[in-house]
């Protein structure tokens, strides 16, 4: 790719190379994507153990790592409701979709897109409405929803597509729907302190790195009005914040307090909240 999927701009310059991976950094808006032209992204997507991974690996139990983030969950419904009174919701990348019950609880009629087939297949499982589908060939009707969640989501899409994505979203929204997202911040002062070491460097999981400026140049050029850019704190459970350090650092202390906490589920699903301000929520709504 010889310029920026943001700004276009030219000036690109090697950032960093991890795991076999080169991270490209655009030197005129700082928006950080990873080459991945030759990698079949669905080989990640399509892992039976998405959810329910190894300790040291991802999620050792998807539902009961984000269980934590139900008041997060809870604040931010009621954020949306303060702009767009619609309760059609559709969530992106919903995993199981713990989400969604949330949501309904919040008064929303919800529903979400997942491409994994064992998080789909868990999420209707537990009655949840779930379509295992790419954003980008969904088969909804333009004008489904009067708001899109994408949490933990744009990290992971494919840099070269970017726009189209954003395109689908935009069709999906309902006349002035809200759009909102939660992604890492790469000009976060988490992000800086450690530099090319940031934990949330992860290729090919994670390929698509905006900051709280050039995002919001991005939803303009794709027809969005930002309508405000914060700091996401999230909430964590024990056990995922060591499985994470250990994979992050790979430090053994980390991964045998991970395994005393997987064992102890009373102790390891407590909640913490990490001031580590290394994500943003943004609220856009879609302009006409």
């Amino acid at each position: 790719m010889n310029s920026c999927p943001v700004c276009s701009g030219t000036k690109i310059k090697n950032y960093l190379e991890k795991d076999n991976f080169v991270f490209l950094r655009c030197l005129d808006c700082g928006f950080i994507w990873v080459d991945v032209s030759g990698v079949n992204l669905s080989d990640y997507y399509n892992n039976s153990n998405y959810l329910h991974d190894k300790i040291g690996k991802g999620y050792v139990d998807y539902e009961a790592d984000k269980a934590p983030m139900q008041p997060v969950y809870s604040a931010l419904l009621d954020k949306i409701k303060s702009y767009c009174p619609g309760r059609r919701l559709l969530d992106l990348g919903t995993a199981s979709g713990y989400f969604l019950d949330a949501a309904d609880e919040n008064g929303y009629f919800a529903e979400g897109i997942e491409i994994n087939p064992s998080a789909v297949k868990e999420g209707l499982a537990k009655g949840r409405k779930i379509k295992q589908a790419d954003i980008l060939k969904n088969n909804y009707p333009d004008g489904s929803f009067d708001a899109i969640t994408t949490f933990d989501l744009l990290e992971h899409l494919p840099p070269s597509g970017l726009d189209d994505y954003l395109s689908a979203i935009k069709k999906l929204l309902s006349e002035k729907g809200i759009l909102a997202v939660i992604t890492v911040n790469t000009a976060s002062w988490w992000a800086k302190i450690f530099g090319k070491k940031w934990h949330t460097f992860l290729p090919p999981e994670h390929i698509s790195y905006f900051n709280d400026k050039n995002i919001g140049l991005f939803l303009k050029n794709n027809g969005f009005e930002v309508l405000e850019i914060k700091t996401a704190h999230k909430i964590f459970s024990l056990q995922y914040i060591f499985n994470f350090l250990y994979r992050w650092q790979g430090v053994s202390l980390w991964l045998n307090i991970a395994r005393f906490l997987e064992k102890r589920p009373r102790i390891g699903r407590l909640g913490l909240k990490l001031y580590l301000g290394d994500n943003m929520l943004v609220l856009a709504k879609k302009n006409e």
